[in-house]
């Protein structure tokens, strides 16, 4: 589960009755996800979990859609398994998640927008416990996101709520000239969120 922090879209005004609407909320979150593949001629490959941690800003455009944009630092392995041996790969990205977020009620959220990973921070393979770094071997990854969000209020300054995102990966992460096979990431992350009204 993953631990998220964000400012509050509701605010409420005393004597009003009522809750003006935030234009700008920033948020920060970390915690675990798991990553499989879809592999094309590439073998046995099997996924694995890892960590995720990030922040991000959203920014209101109209009643119920906002756009919202993350840094999110990820990790995405796998093992590449055949007769003979069992290979591990570790490899950690920092990608930019860019979210349309229809804020269909204030306990339900759905989002969906593509994700860039700028940079591949590491690559590594382990073979019998021994860790080679090699991380021109592999490209930078990107794709597509769904999400939603589910949760009740506490009270006008704290929310509670479940955050579900699903990452489908269209690149071959593979950094080959001529590839005669490719793996493609499908990363799930659920969230525990803790909602923060900010002033």
């Amino acid at each position: 589960m993953l631990l998220s922090a964000t400012s509050v879209w509701g605010e409420r005004r005393l004597g009003s009755g009522g809750y003006t609407q935030r234009k700008l909320s920033g948020l920060v979150y970390g915690g675990f996800s798991f990553t499989s593949h879809q592999s094309e001629g590439a073998g046995n490959v099997t996924g694995q979990t890892g960590l995720a941690f990030g922040f991000g800003v959203d920014y209101k455009i109209m009643n119920q859609i906002s756009l919202g944009i993350d840094m999110l630092y990820t990790s995405k392995g796998y093992q590449l398994k055949s007769e003979n041996s069992v290979i591990q790969y570790d490899l950690s990205y920092l990608e930019f998640p860019i979210w349309v977020k229809w804020n269909l009620a204030r306990e339900f959220q759905l989002r969906a927008g593509p994700y860039l990973a700028g940079m591949m921070v590491a690559a590594t393979r382990q073979v019998s416990g021994t860790a080679t770094p090699l991380k021109s071997d592999f490209a930078n990854d990107f794709g597509v996101s769904f999400g939603s969000w589910i949760g009740f209020w506490a009270n006008p300054q704290l929310a509670v709520g479940v955050d579900l995102r699903y990452d489908m990966g269209l690149a071959n992460i593979q950094n080959v000239a001529e590839p005669s096979s490719a793996i493609r990431s499908r990363t799930f992350i659920s969230m525990l969120n803790f909602i923060f009204g900010l002033k």
